[in-house]
């Protein structure tokens, strides 16, 4: 009887956990400062692209840590992504200090050849809890406009 109830109980603990696996769809440890969500560029721009690290351990609670972090700029369609155009880095830098923010920033060049239209830039941050890892995403829709 006991075993029933186990087995019942772990299905569902799996079930909430791929149900809430849909709300990670914005970074954990990161915060994005820039680019900013309806920002507007032209083509052959230099863009600095900034975001700040949360401290490994926040009012005496280390809860996790960021393990790497991608950034890529992809075309799209409304909120649909179509063709990723560019990886703008693949292992940006994700150091963190005890009790202090981190502010971590490069500078990345819109191709010359970017057509105006919608895009945006995909945040990929692959976190360690206590026991798991997860990869979560972020995306600042930009727009590319004529000069």
């Amino acid at each position: 009887m006991f075993a029933k109830h186990f087995f019942t109980l772990a299905i569902v603990l799996v079930l909430l956990q791929v149900v809430s696996a849909s709300v990670y769809n914005q970074l954990q440890f990161i915060k994005i400062k820039s680019p900013k969500s309806g920002a507007t560029f032209e083509a052959g721009e230099k863009i600095k692209i900034e975001y700040i690290m949360q401290p490994l351990v926040f009012n005496s609670v280390s809860m996790g840590k960021a393990l790497s972090l991608g950034i890529h700029f992809h075309s799209r369609s409304g909120n649909v992504k179509n063709q990723k155009l560019a990886t703008v880095a693949t292992q940006c830098p994700v150091t963190a200090a005890d009790n202090k923010y981190i502010t971590h920033s490069t500078t990345w060049t819109v191709p010359a050849n970017t057509k105006p239209g919608s895009y945006a830039f995909d945040f990929d941050e692959l976190v360690q809890f206590r026991h798991a890892q997860i990869q979560v995403k972020e995306t600042v829709k930009v727009s590319v406009i004529e000069k």
